[in-house]
């Protein structure tokens, strides 16, 4: 997959959130194949991936713009 779908309208509106869960599903199972090509199962991935996405929130959450400290 190339590309993510942009947000339907700009702003915020009602089914924003289930947009981007439209939206980033195909991204999600592309990776998912991916990751089986290499030789791991799905349920690897699946798993793996859950394990990233907690991790990644809440590095986000402690810092939303790691760019913008100083170094």
């Amino acid at each position: 997959m190339d590309k993510i779908p942009r947000p339907r309208h700009e702003g915020r509106y009602p089914d924003r959130n289930i947009d981007c869960q439209e939206a980033l599903d195909l991204a999600v199972r592309d990776l998912v194949d991916r990751a089986e090509n290499a030789g791991w199962t799905a349920s690897e991935a699946y798993r793996a991936i859950d394990v990233i996405i907690v991790a990644q929130r809440l590095a986000y959450d402690l810092d939303p713009d790691p760019a913008e400290d100083p170094a």
